[in-house]
């Protein structure tokens, strides 16, 4: 009986054995496939934190020309100059968008300088007296002039009674001013600081391939429009599967000039709201740009076929 009893021990051993390896050979799996599990796991939470951030992020505001980095502005693609009321003549916009042009011209200076194209541009600031030294006008830095017109404002005639477009003022000032026009470019279809950003990407910077952008307005206007070319640039999908580069975009603020103080406190809170407006409602209703189209032709008063024709029966 004893006998017996050792046998069975050692069939046990051998049978527990026997089962051992396999055992573990199943365990290594199993701890295989759950690692690499965690690991796809892992990786999508940081993408999709990454892309969370890039969307979110906060981008720069400068406050002066001489404030932007020297690498920003060597590797810029584009300056954006914003319009914003009805110039007085082809060549005159009004006194506060002057100032952003000014500052466009120093940065477009500056970024020849740092590229090593030596193109040097002088303003007599008591006349149109312009030098241009060593002008190589094909590489200077493109600047892009926004907006046909101001929403409710008349919008000034030409000789041959065509609308003079804000962002042509804009052009014929830079052209008059710091003798540039070949590297200018105007947008002539928005009415607001939405549609500039809109038509802006879809007209232009997707077409061209500008992905570095100088975004230009002054002060009481920069904090709306960082908000809404954050949205347009930034967070809206393009709907297509790969780009091949992100937009990255940077802002300078230009001084009030030209403004009494209470204009400037009137619009300064008429923009505080509606950036909480862009900031709360729009941006996270139109996440693409099918949708930010479907907003501007279908609720926009300057973009919506019933509303112009209300507007132009004195409707609206």
């Amino acid at each position: 009986r004893s006998k017996m009893a050792g046998q069975r021990r050692r069939e046990r051993q051998r049978n527990m054995g026997s089962e051992q390896p396999v055992f573990s050979f199943r365990f290594v799996v199993m701890a295989i496939l759950v690692f690499i599990s965690l690991i796809g796991i892992f990786v999508f939470l940081l993408t999709s934190a990454d892309s969370s951030s890039q969307n979110t992020k906060t981008s720069t505001i400068y406050k002066s020309p001489d404030d932007l980095p020297k690498s920003l502005v060597k590797n810029l693609d584009v300056i954006f100059v914003l319009g914003g009321g009805a110039p007085e003549s082809m060549y005159k916009p009004p006194v506060y968008v002057q100032r952003r042009c000014d500052d466009a011209a120093k940065i477009v200076d500056k970024h020849s300088e740092l590229n090593g194209h030596k193109s040097t541009v002088t303003r007599d600031e008591g006349a149109s007296n312009i030098q241009v030294r060593g002008s190589t006008t094909r590489k200077q830095l493109p600047i892009l002039c926004l907006s046909a017109g101001t929403a409710h404002v008349p919008q000034i005639l030409s000789s041959d009674g065509l609308p003079i477009w804000e962002s042509t003022a804009c052009a014929g000032y830079m052209q008059q001013t710091y003798g540039m026009s070949e590297n200018v470019y105007v947008e002539t279809v928005s009415y607001d600081t939405i549609s500039n950003a809109y038509f802006a990407r879809t007209t232009h910077t997707d077409v061209a391939g500008w992905r570095n952008i100088l975004v230009i307005t002054n002060q009481f206007h920069i904090e709306r429009t960082k908000a809404i070319f954050d949205w347009i640039f930034v967070q809206v999908d393009s709907g297509k599967k790969k780009r091949k580069e992100k937009y990255r975009m940077h802002y300078l603020s230009s001084p009030n000039v030209g403004l009494s103080e209470e204009a400037i406190a009137a619009r300064v809170e008429r923009e505080r709201q509606s950036e909480e407006t862009v900031r709360e409602k729009l941006a996270p209703k139109y996440k693409t740009l099918k949708a930010v189209w479907e907003f501007l032709t279908q609720s926009h008063s300057f973009y919506t076929s019933s509303k112009l024709l209300d507007r132009a029966k004195g409707n609206g």
